[in-house]
């Protein structure tokens, strides 16, 4: 349990792990937060290039923000196929575990290994799980993403820079701007035998609104730079992609 933001709570995301004291380990050490000792410990493993450590530091703080959520989205998950593997004796994948929903008493039963000797956590996390509120919300985002007419992307695992580097060197080191990187993503994977094409119709990506956002940065950013400017080897503008997306919501930008 964390104190944030006034209240006690579980460490639902990584600034939870940013205000978490640490306390000294088996050899004595002891970092600022736990967020610190997360990415300070990933280091008793692997090694960094002294250059690339700043950057480094950077991909991995943006990648604990996402892996912190994904962890409780995925723990409910895996508590119900626990559940029903332990209490009824049966197999239930991940995808039918999905649209599950268990009692309090259910969940309550089946803790992940590193909240069963947390109790109090645990209890808040179920609660939580249980609220109204909360179902609505999760309902809500599940009915978005079933109207999504395909993939999101076919980037993988792959950052849009890894997946357009291994595209070109699948295609004879073809060069490739940010703009076709991500045309790209939204046609196949990246060793498939895909080019982007201006021409192309929406039919040709796996999302139809991929071509008139294309489209309409591609104009846009045409009557900025001229008529030759090309977009597949340009890098992206970045105040003609905030004018033609409208920036940001609530008036942000």
């Amino acid at each position: 349990m964390v104190h944030y933001a006034d209240k006690q709570e579980p460490a639902y995301t990584w600034d939870h792990y940013k205000n978490a004291a640490d306390f000294p380990d088996r050899d004595n050490r002891v970092f600022q937060h736990k967020a610190e000792r997360v990415m300070g410990e990933m280091w008793d493993f692997f090694i960094c290039e002294p250059e690339k450590e700043a950057m480094a530091a950077h991909v991995i703080n943006n990648a604990c923000r996402k892996l912190v959520r994904d962890m409780h989205y995925e723990s409910r998950v895996q508590t119900i196929i626990t559940y029903y593997a332990t209490a009824r004796q049966m197999r239930v994948e991940k995808k039918e575990a999905r649209t599950i929903e268990l009692t309090r008493e259910q969940y309550v039963l089946v803790p992940p290994w590193w909240c069963a000797s947390h109790w109090t956590a645990w209890s808040y996390i179920v609660n939580k799980w249980c609220e109204p509120h909360w179902h609505e919300t999760h309902n809500a985002c599940r009915e978005r993403r079933l109207m999504m007419p395909g993939a999101p992307h076919h980037q993988g695992n792959l950052t849009l820079s890894e997946y357009a580097a291994r595209w070109s060197a699948a295609h004879g080191g073809q060069p490739y701007g940010q703009l076709k990187a991500f045309a790209l993503s939204h046609k196949g994977k990246a060793t498939a035998d895909i080019d982007y094409n201006p021409e192309d119709p929406p039919e040709a990506y796996n999302i139809a609104t991929v071509h008139s956002r294309l489209s309409e940065y591609t104009s846009a950013a045409r009557e900025v730079h001229g008529p030759e400017w090309d977009p597949s080897t340009e890098p992206l503008d970045g105040e003609v992609v905030m004018r033609v997306g409208g920036g940001k919501k609530h008036g942000r930008y």
